[in-house]
């Protein structure tokens, strides 16, 4: 008899030769038709595409939105089309092109692709990023609007407030740790206004859930969990099955989804029937329920407003800030503009307030470059069409999956000039015309909701941090500056790779001033 190993490669081998040629079969199939289907009409331009698997074998692993600006360049075109065995995909490469199709053809170009891997085997069934087109997406943006609309944030700043005062007060005590304290942060203010619940300063249960179920979001970009979003028939298989292996590792991760959709929530619950509930969007949509006959749905809807909160206003806040320390250890002269003008309007007696978001031009202008310069989500989240369209010369089939490749659209050289790579704030307040980087929040119907409030933390950040203190580049021990690496990773969310950097008060005045908030927040 084979050992069992043998006999698990053997049976490993025999599904991949299967499941391959199935694949060849199922190409064969729609190729066949889509060449019928399709004869006569143009579709975007894009790389040479084989039989049956089309562009297979030349789809990006990595930093895709640099490789779909390339394409669209050789090709002089702003939609780029390629097909992985006879799924379209369409990458929309400027921003008048998004405008056309996301904006004013948002009634077709507004549903999402399925992903089984995320929506399915890790349990994210209840993030609203994912939700087809219909009722049930504009309900749940009707239910967001009432919390974050422009008038409604208004009201979180002073939450906002001493988070960032508590992240000065971390960036004194563990500079080097910075980026643990950004998250933090970020963690802090949404906890609180979606919840109300006042994180502790170090190890708390709920950012730690929030960052469980963001590292399980990442493993949907592997090759294993991605073949249930080419073949989703794969998840009637059993997760012993030679070849399924991600359904195991998806069965382990997924009670962090449940975890984000409930531990917060029950929290809140707790507290309110204790009376020790702070004011929060689930106090008051739970207030409601009760004062009302709700069904057992009600509190679902209730539960999956809040968890969006949870799970999509951290992740992008701490990449923008992320970026924003980068670019300040790459370019000190932008750092020394915005602090010299903090020093001339503010002084050195208060930290920077959002009723100074006017009066500091350059520093608003240096948190526009911030979401421009380094895009948190260079390709957004893709939408899918619902039925076939013509684009200029172009046809555009549909249940294409289009998305938008909003990396080059921010840097497009015809836009922000031949320097549109590099960090230059001074591009806004010599071009008042040029367009503030909205694209970085998505298109249309399905732009982020939470926009508004993102954009004042991260200024509310950088103000305050600028005001109080330096960020240099870090140095070996030899006493050499370390340059950091200018480079971000592959996902949903692009984080910068791994960087040191230097940061200290950039007075004595200033630290203490620092340190004073301590004692203000606790009043």
């Amino acid at each position: 008899m084979a050992p069992l190993s043998i006999l698990n490669d053997h049976l490993h081998t025999s599904f991949t030769a299967s499941l391959f040629s199935l694949s060849v079969l199922a190409g064969l199939y729609i190729w066949r038709r889509r060449n019928a289907k399709y004869a006569g009409k143009q579709l975007p331009p894009g790389p040479p595409r084989l039989p049956i698997i089309g562009n297979l074998l030349q789809m990006p692993k990595d930093h895709e939105w640099l490789v779909y600006e390339k394409w669209a360049k050789e090709t002089g075109s702003e939609l780029v089309h390629c097909d992985v065995l006879g799924s379209h995909i369409v990458v929309v490469n400027s921003a008048k092109a998004a405008n056309e199709i996301f904006v004013k053809r948002s009634a077709i170009y507004s549903d999402r692709p399925f992903i089984p891997s995320f929506s399915v085997l890790l349990g994210f069934n209840w993030v609203v990023a994912t939700f087809p087109y219909g009722d049930r997406l504009k309900a749940a943006r009707k239910a967001f609007h009432a919390f974050f609309q422009p008038s409604a944030v208004k009201d979180y700043r002073p939450i906002e407030c001493t988070a960032t005062h508590q992240l000065l007060r971390h960036l004194v005590h563990k500079p080097a740790d910075f980026k643990e304290h950004l998250r933090h942060m970020a963690g802090a203010i949404i906890l609180d206004i979606a919840y109300g619940i006042k994180v502790k300063p170090q190890h708390d249960p709920f950012i730690e859930t929030a960052e469980g179920g963001l590292e399980a979001v990442t493993t949907i970009a592997s090759i294993e969990a991605q073949i249930f979003d080419l073949f989703p028939a794969l998840l009637k298989l059993p997760s012993w099955f030679p070849g399924v292996g991600y359904k195991k590792k998806a069965s382990e991760l997924c009670h962090w989804s449940k975890d984000m959709l409930n531990h917060p929530f029950e929290a809140t619950k707790d507290s309110l029937a204790s009376g020790t509930a702070s004011p929060s969007v689930a106090a008051t949509l739970i207030t409601q329920l009760e004062s009302k006959k709700s069904l057992p749905e009600d509190e679902g809807v209730a539960k999956g407003l809040t968890a969006n909160m949870y799970i999509g206003g951290a992740d992008t806040t701490v990449c923008a800030l992320e970026n924003f320390f980068l670019a300040m250890a790459l370019c000190p002269e932008a750092q020394r503009k915005a602090q010299a003008e903090i020093d001339s309007v503010i002084g050195n007696d208060r930290l920077p307030e959002f009723s100074d978001i006017d009066t500091l031009p350059y520093v608003k202008a240096l948190t526009e470059e911030v979401w421009r310069w380094r895009i948190v989500g260079p390709l957004g989240f893709p939408h899918k069409l619902t039925e076939d369209d013509v684009f200029g010369d172009y046809f555009i089939p549909k249940g294409s999956t289009v998305i938008g490749n909003i990396w080059a659209i921010l840097h497009d050289e015809s836009v922000y000039g031949p320097d549109a790579n590099d960090f230059n704030p001074d591009r806004y307040l010599n071009n008042p015309d040029l367009p503030e980087p909205e694209a970085v929040f998505g298109f249309g119907r399905r732009i982020c909701p939470g926009r508004f409030m993102a954009r004042e933390s991260v200024w509310l950040a950088v103000a305050s941090i600028l005001a109080t203190l330096k960020i240099e580049k870090a140095v070996d021990d030899q006493g050499k500056e370390i340059e950091p690496v200018d480079d971000h990773m592959s996902g949903i969310v692009a984080y910068p790779l791994p960087f040191k950097c230097n940061v200290k008060p950039r007075s004595l005045t200033a630290e203490k001033l620092i340190m004073a908030t301590e004692v203000f927040d606790s009043d």
